[in-house]
C-alpha cells in the first residue's frame, strides 16, 4: 500500500512517501508557521520526485497532535481534503507515538515542548515491533510527568528520551529517571516518514478513520493556541 504521510505539529514540518519496501520520499521544512504556504507545493513536488501521479497514492495518514494548534488544523485539512478528493482511506497518527516509533529501545519516553513551562509527554514500550503506551498521554509540568513515569515501575527506568522538549529540560528527566539516556537530537522533531509507516499499518488492518473523525488533539485548550506556536 502506498501511503502519504504528513506531519506539521511543530516548527519542522514534513511530508513522506511510504510503501511496502519502506520510505521513497521526504521532504522537510523548518520555520514557525512556514506549513501553511509550504505543504501542498511539497506534496506535489514529493510524487514528482517517485515519478508519481497522485492517482498512485493509496492512503493518507496525518499527525493529530499534540502540538501547533495553526499546525495541526493546516496538516489535517490538507491530509482529510486530499483523501477526500480522491476518495481514499485514512487515519490520524498521534504525534508523540511517531516520535517513540524512531527510536530503536525497549522503553521510550516522548517529552514535546508545550511551553509555559509544560510539556506533553507519554511513556512507550517497544513489543513486538510495535509501541505500545505505558503512561498515557498528558500535557502537564516535568514533575507531574515524572511523577507519571515513576508510576510505571521499573520499566522507566533506562527510558531513552525524545522530543523537543529535551532542549530545556533534558537535565531534570536524566537526573530523575534512573539510567536513562537522550536519543540523538536529529531525532526530535516528529517526521512524516514515521507517521506514513504507522498510518499504513493502521490502514493495513483495516483501521482508516471516517474523515470527520480525524481532528487535532493540542493537549490543553486554548493553551496551545496562546503560546505562538502557530
Amino acid at each position: 500500500m502506498r501511503v502519504l504521510g504528513v506531519e506539521t505539529a511543530t516548527d519542522t514540518a514534513s511530508v513522506a512517501l511510504v510503501d511496502g519496501s519502506g520510505l521513497l520520499a521526504e521532504r522537510t521544512v523548518r520555520g514557525p508557521g512556514r506549513s501553511l504556504e509550504w505543504l501542498a507545493p511539497a506534496i506535489w513536488g514529493l510524487l514528482q520526485d517517485v515519478g508519481w501521479g497522485p492517482d498512485v497514492v493509496e492512503g493518507v495518514a496525518v499527525s493529530v497532535g499534540p502540538g501547533s494548534f495553526t499546525g495541526l488544523r493546516v496538516g489535517i485539512a490538507t491530509a482529510v481534503g486530499w483523501a477526500r478528493a480522491r476518495n481514499l482511506p485514512a487515519c490520524g497518527v498521534p504525534t508523540l507515538e511517531a516520535l517513540a516509533a524512531v527510536v530503536e529501545a525497549s522503553t521510550v519516553g516522548v517529552l514535546v515542548d508545550a511551553r509555559r513551562g509544560e510539556v506533553a509527554a507519554a511513556l512507550f514500550q517497544r513489543r513486538d515491533g510495535r509501541v505500545v503506551r505505558l503512561v498515557e498521554e498528558l500535557v502537564a509540568p516535568p514533575e507531574e510527568v515524572l511523577n507519571a513515569f515513576r508510576a510505571a515501575g521499573d520499566a522507566a527506568r533506562g527510558c531513552v528520551l525524545v522530543g523537543d522538549g529535551l532542549a530545556r529540560w533534558a537535565a531534570v528527566f536524566t537526573r530523575a529517571l534512573p539510567d536513562s539516556r537522550l536519543a540523538d537530537p536529529t531525532s526530535w522533531s516528529p517526521r512524516a516518514a514515521s507517521v506514513a509507516w504507522l498510518g499504513r499499518q493502521r490502514l493495513l488492518e483495516g483501521r482508516a478513520q471516517p474523515l470527520v473523525h480525524i481532528q487535532p488533539w493540542y493537549g490543553r485548550t486554548p493553551a496551545f493556541r496562546q503560546v505562538g506556536r502557530g
